[in-house]
């Protein structure tokens, strides 16, 4: 098969040969020409905006889907481990001595040592000036009682003639027995608590008797044993010593009432009096 575009003068077809031959007239050349030129500048134009649309794509979807990063568990464990600093050796401070005029100190005096005694603690005592108060008030207290007395013994001088009801009579022996509490040969004193522990305990009594002048003291010590009431024990041991001189109504100064009240030292009458020395002195 040939192709030319003139068919040659001389040209001779041999068997089994074709011979194409084409003619182009140039205006038909040029305008085929123009054609193709436009169509490949149309080709370039489109494949370029398909190219740009892709890109922009894929910026967008790189954008928008999360960047994953595997790393190795020794890299990441060397990356996440912090630097070791360096510690800069701090330069020794050197002190600044400062130069100081000291005064000779005074050599004082040697004293020889003195070896401290534990000496015990004194009891006290109750100063002479309250117990003084409280002859003072049984002094009066028993001027009164002694004019009482008096009083009373002139009235039972006239009534003795007409005699006496039952009421008169009672109120005769209650003062009867009043006038032997305080009579001229009674004892007056004073109890003072002098110390206390959890089971052993002391008071004082200093008793004196008017009319014979004579005064004493006693220290007496109670052990109310293990698990005892002390207070108690210690208010049992006092009715004891005043049942010594009263074994009946006797007289009592209350400091806490702020008069004179008569009490009753009769055993029947223990729990009585144990309750009101025991507010007397504890309260």
């Amino acid at each position: 098969m040939k192709l030319s575009i003139e068919a040659p003068d001389n040209e001779i077809a041999e068997p089994g040969e074709v011979h194409l031959h084409l003619r182009f007239r140039p205006v038909n050349f040029i305008g085929i020409a123009i054609v193709l030129i436009i169509h490949a500048l149309l080709l370039y134009f489109l494949l370029n905006i398909q190219v740009e649309k892709k890109k922009k794509q894929g910026d967008d979807a790189g954008s928008r889907t999360p960047m994953v990063l595997i790393l190795d568990k020794a890299v990441v464990a060397k990356m996440a481990a912090p630097a070791p600093k360096k510690s800069t050796p701090k330069p020794p401070l050197i002190p600044h001595t400062k130069k100081s005029i000291t005064p000779p100190t005074p050599v004082a005096p040697v004293q020889s040592a003195q070896t401290t005694v534990n000496t015990p603690t004194p009891i006290v005592e109750a100063p002479p000036q309250q117990d003084m108060m409280s002859m003072l008030n049984a002094a009066r207290e028993r001027r009164r009682a002694q004019q009482e007395a008096a009083n009373q013994e002139d009235q039972a001088n006239n009534q003795s003639n007409r005699g006496m009801s039952a009421q008169e009579v009672a109120e005769a022996n209650v003062r009867h027995s009043m006038q032997q509490a305080a009579g001229r040969d009674g004892t007056n004193g004073v109890f003072q608590i002098i110390s206390m522990s959890t089971r052993v305990g002391s008071f004082s009594f200093r008793g004196w008797k008017p009319t014979s002048g004579s005064t004493w003291k006693q220290t007496i010590e109670v052990d109310a044993g293990l698990g005892g009431d002390l207070q108690l024990a210690m208010i049992r041991r006092m009715i004891e010593l005043i049942r010594s001189h009263y074994p009946g109504d006797f007289s009592w100064e209350s400091r806490r009432l702020g008069r004179v009240v008569t009490l009753s030292a009769r055993p029947q009458d223990s729990e009585q009096l144990e309750t009101f020395l025991r507010k007397e002195f504890f309260g």
